[in-house]
């Protein structure tokens, strides 16, 4: 029995003139966001490989100079891109994509894409993600509203009742068919991103797979509440009406007023307050010692560890010494103010993912993000590996300079067999297994949604009658 209601269902979307004209035109979105991502992705990721590949091999090239020197002359970082990076932007285009790498400052990235776009796309890029996730559930509301509703108005719901079939398979039966529509317009283009994404980053594959199912429970959320309000509307008008409304609160009204509540109760310091901060403490020290003091305290330990009077007489240049304690403190003093940035960006996102209570976009967006590598997480995580790197490439100018120079030896100079001990910066993006680590409240949150869909849908298939109460 469940079987022929989901056929029945199914021929009679396929025989819907305007069901058929919404799928035209959600296929056709889907396809031209994702040919946009595959122009984007191939030019993207040729340009920053091939400024990551400029950048050093300027390094390399640079000449003989003093490795502090070099040190200052720095390199840049460029952030890498992946194909699920077009399938969903996330805020990637709003934050910057190169961070400098030199002595003495930690410093942001810069050149965010948002800049070079014209004021309609930073409004909002065409995603294949956004596409799904605004697109999809008002696609799966125009084919469910009528499901019941529209037959109690024809007055066909009391002769489908009258043959005895039971009302959770009913539910079923229409569920089933709907579902069957929208996986024959949305599965073959999934299938061939995921056919495309294995020949070209197999790595990627399962985290696509988790997206399929993520959007797949996302459309069962709005189908299963379709169906419940259909169940006990008086109107297939009336269901259309609600949905909509409901539609449009949770993919647009809430998602927006989430991220102006999360950024009133937990402020970001402006770019000039952030940067007072990290000066005042860059120049005082922390826990009250100063650079000059922990200098003078290294300076009297390595004098009496070679037993000698001047730092003249040492064996070591400490002039390599003294660039390392102020890189040493430096790296305190901005991993307390990064931290902190951090630590209220993630307090803003504990915002959004608690009022994912009032919308299921909410947490579909995070996972996808995450997934994607597009989430401020995965950008904090970038700019951890830019940090490393910078420390290591730091590191082997100083000890080159404390150990191969001799104190006051103003004329050394290295060349390119120190330059390439510093290597090559390479990131491959957040693992999977850290992404999902912090996806937890998330995934909880859209199984509550499903279980409030799934139990709405229960409740009305239970109370079902010809006429509306």
């Amino acid at each position: 029995m469940i079987g022929v209601i989901a056929r029945k269902e199914f021929k009679l979307i396929c025989r819907d003139g305007r069901i058929l004209w919404t799928a035209g035109i959600l296929v056709l979105m889907l396809i031209v966001a994702a040919a946009t991502a595959v122009e984007r992705y191939r030019g993207i990721s040729e340009e920053r490989a091939a400024a990551q590949a400029l950048v050093e091999e300027q390094w390399q090239s640079q000449g003989e100079k003093n490795p502090h020197a070099a040190a200052h002359y720095g390199l840049y970082a460029f952030k890498p891109v992946t194909p699920l990076a077009f399938f969903d932007t996330g805020v990637a285009n709003h934050l910057g994509v190169s961070i400098w790498l030199e002595a003495h400052r930690r410093n942001r990235a810069v050149a965010p894409p948002a800049q070079d776009m014209t004021a309609m796309l930073r409004f909002g890029e065409l995603t294949t993600a956004f596409t799904l996730q605004v697109l999809l559930p008002l696609f799966v509301i125009l084919m469910a509203f009528s499901a019941f509703a529209g037959e109690r108005e024809d007055g066909t719901l009391r002769q489908v009742l009258s043959t005895g079939v039971a009302p959770w398979q009913l539910f079923l039966g229409k569920g089933l068919g709907i579902l069957a529509a929208v996986a024959t317009i949305v599965l073959p283009l999934f299938a061939l991103g995921l056919v495309a994404l294995a020949l070209t980053a197999p790595q990627l594959v399962l985290a696509a797979v988790l997206l399929l199912v993520v959007y797949a429970v996302y459309a069962v959320v709005f189908l299963a509440l379709t169906l419940a309000v259909s169940a006990r509307g008086r109107s297939a008008q009336t269901v259309l009406v609600v949905m909509i409304g409901f539609w449009a609160l949770c993919t647009f009204a809430i998602p927006r007023v989430a991220a102006d509540v999360s950024a009133h109760l937990f402020p970001l310091p402006t770019s000039a307050e952030f940067q007072a901060a990290l000066d005042a403490d860059l120049a005082t020290g922390l826990d009250g010692v100063s650079p000059a003091a922990a200098i003078r305290d290294r300076r009297e330990q390595t004098l009496r560890l070679y037993k000698k009077e001047n730092v003249e007489d040492l064996p070591i240049n400490f002039q390599g010494i003294v660039f390392s304690i102020q890189e040493e403190l430096g790296a305190r003093v901005f991993e307390k103010h990064f931290g902190e940035l951090q630590a209220t960006i993630d307090r803003q996102l504990d915002v959004h993912e608690a009022l994912g209570l009032l919308s299921p976009r909410l947490p579909v967006q995070a996972i996808s993000m995450e997934l994607s590598g597009t989430s401020l997480r995965a950008h904090w995580a970038f700019a951890r590996a830019t940090e490393d790197f910078r420390m290591q490439m730091i590191e082997v100018m100083n000890r080159d300079l404390t150990f191969n120079s001799r104190p006051g030896e103003a004329s050394y100079r290295a060349g390119e067999d120190l330059w390439s001990q510093v290597g090559n910066f390479r990131w491959e993006g957040t693992a999977l297994s850290t992404a999902l680590a912090s996806l937890g409240p998330s995934f909880m949150t859209l199984a509550l949604w499903l279980l409030v869909a799934m139990v709405a849908m229960w409740l009305a298939a239970r109370d079902l009658k010809a006429h509306a109460s």
